[in-house]
């Protein structure tokens, strides 16, 4: 009975401070898209909407813009969506099912976090690896966002954590799994490709030059890289939304090697770090990863893991700077936090020469250390969760009462947000021809608009009020009276 109340007190605390992540991501489960990255959360959202709607297949995802349906664009493979799409099928077009996915998501990734951390280090700081993970403000804000990136990490961590299991036990439908949860990391997020790393220095560590002569290595590579590449290769075939196509080779490369040195990703990394992962976070993690560093032997797969993952942000995020594209650090800012904690939980308690001063000292420490992250954290998540655009919201209703689900809108923002909140299909002022808005209007016309929609009466690019004017003269408000009135276009 003595023995077995250690593993009962630890199951019980391990279990309540997942159910206590959980709990943080609750509040406001039911709002809307239309507040932080609204455009992003708007977009995930209305792509799971035209799979409950019109044609559920994850290989097409659908955007709202470039007019009319279908806008099949090239994105990441939608199975974030499609969960969404099948819970409003059952039980209803109702946010908190868009958030329940994800959320559930960051809870998976969560456990991958921990068995991480219970795998490299021991039972304390796995705890508090799993508590940091999650505290941070960045995976607060995205683990309930209506977004892939909850989905991107879950199947990143596991693809980790798998292949430190085959590295460890040798079974071989470990390595297959994680060759499984690579593929699909990658087809969520592509710079998720960088876990490889790790995993190559896991593999040459463990068996040195064989590696090269392992068919099985090689499968893995196969059945990991060859997906992604086929589903992004045949996406782009079939992609009509130019806007998000080919983003990686438009962009990213062309940059990658030089973008880190600019004055820009310096300015992006000073601002949305500590946003990010708190100042306090942030500390803990260098004394981590400094800490792991002196013994680099001992935990050599952690240490190519937060090498690769800095790499990546020098070559991915400082050319794209998103905040959000800041998510595959979270779990080392995480893991290393924890473990500089635990060392000093270590050096405090395991030493029979210690005072108990001393050992309490370290124990506030450690408590200071989590309280200030959790302060932080909610200092910066606070002002954004709860926060609605009410007037994409109320903008919307007006175009939803007017105007039918087949309808075709011209929206006078370049945020599509409103498009979104619509739920109808059309196009953006200024993205077709921008240099002549009144013609831009025009084609809309000739190519069946029937409703101009400014947002409470502004229209981007239009400082000279000429657009203005044009819909003034010769287009009927409804609404007119309101501060949300929309023009009939036919």
């Amino acid at each position: 009975m003595s023995s077995g109340r250690p593993t009962l007190v630890r199951r019980a605390v391990v279990i309540g401070l997942f159910l206590f992540v959980l709990a943080v991501r609750l509040p406001y489960l039911a709002d809307s898209p239309y507040g932080y990255d609204s455009w992003r959360q708007s977009d995930t959202e209305a792509m799971a909407r035209h799979f409950a709607e019109h044609r559920f297949n994850v290989l097409f995802p659908q955007l709202n813009y470039q007019g009319p349906l279908p806008n099949y664009a090239q994105l990441e493979l939608q199975v974030t969506t499609a969960l969404i799409a099948v819970l409003y099928k059952l039980f209803g077009y109702h946010y908190a099912w868009a958030r329940i996915v994800p959320i559930l998501f960051f809870m998976g990734s969560a456990l991958f976090v921990y068995r991480i951390a219970l795998r490299h280090y021991s039972a304390f700081p796995a705890a508090l690896a799993l508590l940091l993970y999650g505290l941070l403000p960045l995976n607060v804000l995205y683990s309930r966002a209506i977004m892939p990136e909850s989905a991107a990490l879950f199947f990143y961590t596991g693809a980790f954590y798998l292949f430190g299991e085959w590295i460890a036990r040798g079974k071989r439908g470990l390595l297959f799994a994680s060759s499984l949860f690579t593929a699909l990391a990658v087809c969520e997020k592509v710079p998720a490709v960088f876990v490889g790393i790790p995993m190559i220095v896991m593999a040459v560590n463990k068996y040195r030059i064989g590696v090269l002569f392992r068919i099985d290595m090689w499968a893995f590579a196969a059945m990991a890289l060859l997906p992604p590449f086929a589903y992004y290769s045949w996406l782009g075939t079939v992609a009509e939304s130019a806007f998000v196509s080919g983003i990686a080779s438009k962009h990213i490369l062309p940059a990658m090697a030089r973008a880190v040195f600019t004055k820009e990703a310096w300015a992006f990394f000073a601002a949305e770090l500590p946003k990010a992962f708190t100042w306090c976070g942030l500390a803990l993690f260098v004394l981590g990863l400094a800490l792991v560093l002196l013994r680099w032997r001992s935990y050599l797969a952690i240490c190519a893991w937060t090498l690769a993952m800095l790499v990546e942000l020098a070559t991915i995020v400082a050319v794209i700077r998103f905040n959000y594209y800041l998510i595959f650090i979270g779990p080392l800012v995480a893991l290393l936090g924890a473990y500089a904690l635990g060392r000093l939980f270590e050096r405090a308690w395991t030493s029979g020469r210690r005072p108990d001063k001393f050992r309490m000292a370290a124990v506030a420490g450690i408590g200071a250390a989590i309280v200030a992250v959790a302060f932080e954290s909610f200092a910066a998540v606070a002002p954004v969760i709860g926060r609605q655009n009410e007037d994409v919201i109320r903008q919307a209703a007006i175009v939803e009462r007017y105007s039918s689900p087949d309808d075709l809108i011209v929206t006078g923002t370049d945020d599509p947000s409103l498009l979104n909140a619509s739920h109808r299909a059309g196009w953006r002022v200024a993205n077709s021809m921008p240099e002549d808005s009144v013609a831009e209007l025009d084609y809309f016309v000739r190519e069946g608009a029937a409703y101009f929609v400014p947002l409470r009466g502004y229209i981007d690019g239009d400082a000279d009020g000429r657009l203005k004017r044009h819909l003034d003269e010769r287009y009927p408000k409804l609404e007119a009276d309101s501060e949300y009135y929309i023009y009939k276009l036919r």
